[in-house]
């Protein structure tokens, strides 16, 4: 065997081992969670009060946030897309922040924003954030509308900007032109970025908890509901919600694969 041969051999197989070595321990730590769980105890915990409340508020939550979330993204990915001139480096760096920040430290700066006069004054005359459900849309939302807006960016990228150009020379203004082109054409982005917010903001805890508080059946969402569970000692009920939260995202991912496969986010 010549020495490029098995140099080449050598490359593949390392980089297989590494793949498979991964992907195993993934694996292990679902089967492990599986293993654990006790199947007749999945349905009374589903059912009982405590999570079915927990179930729905994540359910309403998430759903309220992904719409905030794409009727923000959706606008403002169209225009970073199209911008092209000084700072936009340093534009898409910052509004890249949600993506990096840790959930806790961005739910730490929601919190002393409403601290502040202009937050105290929102709260007072127009809507409570601070350990309310409200809180928790607004720090879901904090969380991520940036991976929204990265989305829907990759989907307006994608896009062969002639369909735009030759609309406009039919005599249809810019605004035309995005409705009955560029959103149509971008129908698998929008699918894709709005399963993913979704369940991310199902999943949702650190900007959450700073936020809304831990609260039984007042700011309890799935993920609040895994740490108080956690903190006593239920290991089977933080297990179930666990799987259930696993499921979401598996269902979730495999949207995001069908619709947005050719994006690059």
């Amino acid at each position: 065997m010549s020495k490029s041969r098995f140099g080449n051999t050598a490359f593949w197989t390392l980089a297989a081992g590494t793949l498979l070595l991964y992907f195993s321990f993934l694996v292990a730590l679902v089967v492990a969670a599986i293993a654990r769980t006790k199947l007749s105890t999945v349905q009374p915990i589903l059912f009982c009060p405590e999570i079915k409340f927990a179930i729905g508020l994540s359910l309403l939550t998430a759903t309220i946030t992904t719409v905030l979330s794409m009727l923000v993204a959706v606008p403002a990915a169209y225009a970073l897309s199209q911008y092209r001139g000084r700072g936009q480096s340093l534009l898409e760096a910052i509004l890249d922040l949600p993506l990096v920040l840790p959930p806790v430290a961005l739910g730490f700066l929601l919190l002393v924003f409403l601290q502040s006069s202009v937050g105290l004054a929102i709260q007072e005359h127009f809507l409570q954030f601070v350990f309310e459900v409200p809180g928790i849309i607004l720090a879901q939302f904090a969380v991520v509308s940036g991976f929204a807006l990265r989305v829907m960016k990759s989907a307006f990228d994608s896009l062969d900007p002639r369909y735009e150009e030759v609309a406009r020379t039919l005599g249809l203004t810019k605004g035309q032109a995005f409705m009955r082109i560029v959103l149509p054409l971008s129908r698998n982005g929008l699918i894709a970025s709005a399963a993913l917010t979704w369940a991310r903001s199902v999943g949702e805890f650190g900007a959450t908890l700073i936020v809304a508080g831990a609260f039984e059946r007042k700011t309890e969402v799935l993920s609040i509901a895994i740490f108080l569970n956690w903190q006593l000692a239920r290991i089977h009920e933080g297990l179930t919600l666990t799987l259930l939260l696993l499921c979401v995202s598996l269902l979730a991912l495999a949207l995001f694969r069908k619709f947005g496969g050719v994006l690059r986010v």
